[in-house]
């Protein structure tokens, strides 16, 4: 495997690099770029089958020789794969797609003391292949959407206050629901993602051309990462915008029981895969992603011997965090209740790599372009909030336009 180094970039170098590089590669096919935490990666992707059951993501998960790995996603409707959960209809895009990349551009964008700086990963005539793509110069252009077509807030309010009766009477501990917003024309994904990388960039973003549509996603969650035989997931619950005091989420007992519901459930689902007495959580804390505050906390475990990272994503996947708990009965009234699929919306988004390793987001601030690659006819994507014992049905919607602020000023003029 070729991983020749080079100095580091600043974060809008690395950014502006792997736009450019991007821009070469998807004239020639699929390609991606991806957030992972201070790195950000580029590759071009070779289209596998598309999976029809979770024993063919076990199959795609299989190690390559000396490639970067198998990058793709899961939509929201993929989870019937491995759960009973209920569904709203059929997902929009297909449940799921996988590309093989062979070679990729790896850039730290720190400043971390030792950090490698940039490389090239993959076979030496992979590599070659990669650096021979001409990048395209990629500056930011006028945004050029139009007016956004919001899903009803008096429907969703109805939901919220209709999801409450069923907590109170023990039916159910949270649910996770959400609004559908479109766009129309609103230009290239890869400006949508180039804005957001620059002024609201999250740790889990990744921008994915699937060569019949694409996705950018600005999610800041982590559902999976896997390193040898050790497991991380970083559920997010409980959000506040980013001029108010962070304190004021970190003290709300109602985030600090969405968030802990939430945990447990991660914590029993990695259960099933983790080496006996390994599962701990650590701390809650507040971040800040964004125009947002948000409070989440990191749950690790070390990897059973009979599992690999396949086995992971399918115990933690649909995340506990966008669907609720109990999870079956939760995404029941989530199909009842939002009336349409999801599609990539909560689903996950990510790759196996070639060593081992893994890496797989929560599919939220997470949009879907259809049509043409580099002028698409629309955009659609979805803002949730997690409902609880305590919700207010109107805050509850506030908070998913919050949420979808940052979307809105990447593709909207």
């Amino acid at each position: 495997m070729s991983s020749g180094t080079a100095p580091q970039r600043t974060n809008a170098e690395a950014t502006l690099f792997a736009a450019e590089r991007f821009a070469g590669l998807r004239r020639l096919g699929p390609a991606f770029i991806a957030h992972d935490g201070a790195r950000v990666i580029v590759g071009s992707l070779g289209t596998l089958p598309t999976p029809a059951c979770w024993a063919d993501i076990e199959r795609l998960a299989g190690r390559g020789a000396n490639g970067f790995g198998t990058v793709g996603y899961l939509a929201w409707e993929a989870g019937q794969w491995v759960e009973r959960i209920a569904l709203a209809g059929q997902s929009p895009v297909p449940l799921a797609w996988f590309g093989r990349c062979e070679a990729a551009w790896i850039g730290d964008c720190g400043p971390r003391p030792g950090a490698p700086g940039e490389r090239w990963v993959g076979s030496a005539d992979a590599v070659r292949a990669l650096r021979a793509v001409k990048p395209e110069p990629v500056s930011e252009a006028p945004l050029v959407g139009e007016r956004p077509s919001w899903s009803s807030g008096d429907d969703f309010e109805a939901a919220v206050a209709s999801t409450l009766s069923s907590i109170r009477e023990g039916d159910c501990y949270q649910v996770n629901l959400a609004r559908e917003v479109q766009v129309a024309r609103p230009g290239d994904p890869l400006q949508a993602w180039l804005r957001l990388a620059l002024r609201n960039p999250a740790k889990r973003a990744m921008l994915l051309d699937t060569g019949e549509f694409s996705i950018v996603s600005n999610s800041p969650e982590l559902l999976l990462a896997v390193e040898g035989r050790s497991i991380l997931s970083v559920p997010i619950k409980g959000t506040r915008p980013a001029d108010t005091s962070p304190r004021e989420l970190l003290h709300s007992a109602k985030e600090r029981a969405e968030l802990t519901m939430i945990v447990d459930l991660v914590r029993a689902d990695l259960g099933r895969v983790a080496q006996t007495g390994t599962v701990r959580a650590g701390p809650r804390r507040v971040g800040r992603v964004g125009h947002l505050w948000h409070a989440m906390q990191r749950v690790r475990a070390e990897l059973d011997d009979g599992h690999q990272a396949a086995d992971a994503l399918r115990a933690l996947f649909p995340a506990g965090s966008v669907s609720g708990a109990p999870r079956i009965r939760a995404t029941e009234l989530i199909a009842q209740h939002e009336r349409r699929p999801r599609g990539i919306y909560c689903g996950s988004i990510g790759w196996f790599g070639d060593d081992g390793s893994a890496r797989w987001n929560v599919a939220i601030r997470t949009m879907t372009f259809i049509g043409p690659r580099a002028a698409p006819d629309r955009v659609s994507f979805h803002v949730g909030s997690g409902i609880v014992w305590g919700s207010d049905p109107v805050r509850e919607r506030v908070e998913t336009e919050w949420k979808a602020q940052q979307l809105l000023a990447a593709v909207c003029k």
